[in-house]
């Protein structure tokens, strides 16, 4: 895979057994589009004080021993990365083009420039990367770009492919007028992961794609009905149809108080939060 000879860094995750473990699932955000706390409403000082409450914009980092991507670029994609002292990327890997979820991708110029100058592949729907040849029309050229510019190596996804150790089996969901793309996660024939963080619902279809899946990520915007997104009742609902070993929400708003809301989840289901590891 080009850029592979990039160094790897550093992590607080490596064990005296092995050098990365072989499925690692970061949240780098599990917040709403405005994220939390919201820009001019008053907090209770209690709530703020809990970092949990504290909610980027919603995106994840998956890391195997073969391979290193993110799923979405968030407004904050710098900030998260640094804060989990991320570098080297194989690939970005988009939803859908929504401004939260893909304003961030300008900042993988240093993605770019730590795999040795070489593109940074990024797969997209066909709709999303139309999307992003648009907004980032500067960067989705045929070159040359100036050194320490992005540079995109466009894919677009048209069904199930493969990064390193993982296929990624994309999943089609409604999200208003327009079609998200959740993913599924299989390494070595294991449904590790599915990750599905803006949809309306999980259609039955779906279910039965993701059916053992070990870990399941779904859209929980708030308690109450939205129309685009799934309340926290559609989302335990959806949880229970699909029936993951873990389940974690996420693109939650400031109706979540973090050590609240975990207290009524069920077993087996837990509010994600920005940091959060799973596979250690």
């Amino acid at each position: 895979m080009p850029g592979r000879e990039g160094p790897r860094l550093p992590f607080a995750w490596m064990n005296a057994n092995l050098l990365v473990m072989p499925f690692r699932l970061i949240f780098l955000g599990s917040g709403t589009s405005q994220g939390v706390p919201i820009i001019g409403k008053e907090f209770p000082a209690e709530f703020l004080a809990n970092p949990k409450n504290h909610r980027m914009r919603a995106s994840i980092y998956v890391e195997t021993r073969q391979v290193r991507l993110v799923v979405d670029t968030t407004p904050e994609f710098r900030l998260q990365m640094l804060r989990e002292n991320l570098g080297f990327l194989d690939a970005v890997v988009f939803t859908h083009s929504h401004a939260d979820h893909v304003m961030g991708l300008d900042d993988c110029r240093r993605v770019c420039d730590l795999r040795g100058g070489n593109a940074l592949p990024v797969y997209a729907s066909e709709a999303t990367m139309n999307d992003l040849r648009r907004v980032y029309a500067y960067a989705f050229h045929d070159g040359p770009w100036p050194r320490g510019y992005f540079i995109p190596e466009p894919h677009i996804i048209n069904g199930p492919f493969t990064l390193g150790d993982l296929q990624l089996v994309p999943l089609s969901l409604p999200h208003g007028r327009t079609e998200t793309l959740g993913f599924l996660f299989v390494q070595d024939g294991r449904k590790r992961l599915a990750y599905m963080s803006d949809c309306k619902e999980v259609p039955s279809s779906v279910v039965e794609e993701i059916a053992g899946v070990d870990i399941a990520v779904l859209d929980a915007l708030r308690r109450s009905p939205h129309p685009t997104h799934m309340c926290l009742d559609e989302a335990l609902t959806a949880a229970r149809r699909i029936g993951a070993e873990k389940t974690y929400f996420t693109h939650l708003t400031h109706d979540y108080d973090h050590d609240i809301a975990q207290a009524e989840m069920p077993p087996g289901v837990f509010l994600a939060y920005d940091g959060m590891k799973v596979g250690e």
